[in-house]
């Protein structure tokens, strides 16, 4: 008896073994989970729920992160969104959820006070709703590199869009926030219109985006021929919307001979359209939309994005 026991001991850690084996060895898995929030940068005196944060801590639902004069943090999201918390800021973490069968990942925070520079983004095949509250207005969007400050003696939130759509819900109404613009809102109060950010204050956001690096929002600017062709779809502001949705796109192409052959474009509806922009309404449902490109010398290469194409997306 105590011989079987002993085999059985250790065919289960022969067992134990080989799947720690395999997992190590799996690779990267395909972004499928709702992400992991980690402090990747961590600058002075900087406490998560009044402890110490550290570089490398994982930041959890209802923790707050709270900078001192002289201290800052940037956030990582496994997924991609990546949010830098500027000196004297106070932000809640509300938690972080995905949706599998709409492919949809939701960040909730609460900026308490202070300022953040958000990246609000996450990969090709992945859906995002990013959220801020601040001062009893909401903040979110789908895809954007934003700043947000709340100066909480005067209830009064700013909002700067540097990359992408933003909207600020105020309950009784909203308010559309376009690239390069900004708006002043207070809980309460009739906003003011959107107007253009000013020069200085978007060259400080245009560095710090690229400080921060990582974008997988920003068009990349077309490089000279040469080296593998390779492809990216570009164009495209929000990948949700409203039912019926027209969207725009653009091949982004690199590498390659420098003269293309053909671009193709594929809609995921039975449509299709050729040339380097195209337009296309969708109707209501998902949509994978795929990009092949040939150049003169044969090379080809492919990208694809998703669509989705909601009733009512509230975005």
């Amino acid at each position: 008896m105590r011989g079987m026991m002993t085999k059985v001991t250790v065919l289960r850690v022969v067992f134990c073994a080989l799947f720690l084996t395999v997992a190590a060895w799996s690779g990267p898995v395909r972004a499928e989970d709702a992400s992991v929030i980690r402090a990747s940068r961590v600058d002075g005196a900087v406490t998560k729920n009044g402890a110490p944060l550290r570089e490398g801590d994982i930041v959890q639902r209802d923790e707050k992160i709270v900078t001192g004069a002289n201290s800052a943090a940037l956030l990582s999201w496994s997924n991609g969104s990546m949010v830098e918390i500027y000196p004297d800021t106070a932000l809640m973490v509300r938690g972080v959820t995905y949706e599998s069968d709409r492919k949809l990942e939701k960040s909730l925070l609460s900026l308490e006070k202070g300022r953040i520079f958000a990246k609000a983004q996450v990969p090709e095949h992945l859906f995002n709703h990013f959220e801020v509250s601040s001062g009893g207005v909401v903040v979110m969007t789908q895809g954007a590199e934003l700043a947000l400050k709340y100066e909480e003696a005067e209830k009064k939130s700013t909002a700067w869009s540097l990359l992408g759509v933003v909207i600020v819900d105020m309950e009784t109404q909203k308010v559309r926030i376009e690239d390069g613009q900004q708006a002043v809102v207070r809980a309460g109060a009739k906003p003011e219109n959107p107007v253009a950010i000013q020069e200085k204050v978007k060259e400080g956001l245009v560095k710090t985006s690229k400080r921060l690096g990582g974008s997988l929002l920003a068009d990349e600017e077309i490089a000279s021929p040469g080296g593998p062709l390779s492809v990216k779809i570009g164009g495209v502001k929000n990948r949700r919307g409203n039912a019926p949705y027209t969207v725009k796109f653009k091949a982004l192409v690199r590498g390659g001979s420098g003269k293309i052959k053909s671009i193709d474009w594929s809609f995921g509806d039975g449509e299709s359209a050729s040339g380097k922009e195209a337009k296309h309404t969708f109707t209501q449902g998902v949509y994978v939309v795929v990009l092949q490109v040939e150049d003169e010398n044969g090379q080809k290469s492919t990208a694809q994005l998703n669509i989705s194409v909601e009733e009512n997306c509230g975005c």
